[in-house]
């Protein structure tokens, strides 16, 4: 039996580790939520949240562990198996689609960019909103991943840009701001100025043209068919893995 203040203890904490995921904390998400499984060992759902953060962080071998963990308790819990098999498969598993309330613009440190040179349609349709992706350089462009899968490049002018800066000491994080079969926005955010880059914007006004989110379909930003399952409460775990979306992951007891 747990006393009313140990409850409430895992209360705050459960809040807490929402509260990190939906700014995007990942590592704080982490630590809430491995505080909150000590607290309860009997209560897994903590350690599938874990799982989740780290996919978010990339850090696939570490997610794979912690589902690993649930299913050694719990051999038949679906939510476990389902991630562990796509990550098996090296299959994308959408990221929750409350992280686009972060795209926030700052001029000259952030920009919408449009990806050219797609990927193909079986690896597009599993790209949702928040995927963190990386920037790897290539000799005329900047590529973009996600998990070690290419999702397209920037613009040659903004790839040469970013990659002589890059070369000077800034670093830059990326994430999937919109995606479809045929179009793919990211969101570019310089993290770091080196001191070489000094009074260099990254994304000078007008440097490049650029297609204005407003013209992308709302239907993209309000995606609901996310292929990760979760549950909110024990009586939701009757509804099919199909009709539990990512976000469902932060609200797990």
């Amino acid at each position: 039996m747990y006393s009313s203040t140990d409850m409430s203890a895992q209360e705050n904490l459960k809040n807490l580790a929402i509260k990190n995921a939906k700014d995007g904390d990942w590592e704080a998400a982490i630590k809430n939520n491995l505080e909150l499984f000590e607290l309860n060992p009997e209560n897994i759902n903590p350690l599938n949240r874990i799982g989740v953060a780290y996919i978010q962080l990339n850090k696939i071998p570490k997610a794979k562990k912690y589902f690993k963990q649930v299913l050694e308790i719990d051999a038949n819990n679906r939510i476990a198996q389902k991630h562990l098999e796509k990550l098996n498969n090296n299959k994308v598993i959408a990221a929750p689609s409350f992280i686009k309330q972060h795209f926030i613009e700052e001029p000259g440190k952030t920009k919408t960019i449009q990806l050219l040179r797609l990927a193909g349609k079986q690896i597009l349709e599993n790209i949702s909103i928040g995927r963190i992706c990386e920037l790897k350089i290539k000799n005329r462009f900047i590529s973009i991943e996600s998990n070690g899968q290419y999702l397209g490049t920037l613009p040659e002018d903004l790839s040469f840009r970013l990659s002589k800066l890059i070369k000077n000491g800034n670093t830059y994080s990326c994430q999937v701001r919109s995606c479809t079969t045929k179009q793919c926005f990211v969101y570019l955010k310089e993290t770091f100025q080196s001191e070489n880059n000094e009074g260099t914007h990254s994304f000078p006004p007008k440097d490049i043209a650029l297609s204005p989110m407003s013209e992308i379909d709302e239907s993209i930003i309000l995606e609901e068919n996310i292929p990760v399952e979760i549950i909110q409460t024990d009586e939701d775990f009757e509804r099919t893995l199909d009709d539990v979306n990512t976000d469902d992951i932060l609200k797990l007891q």
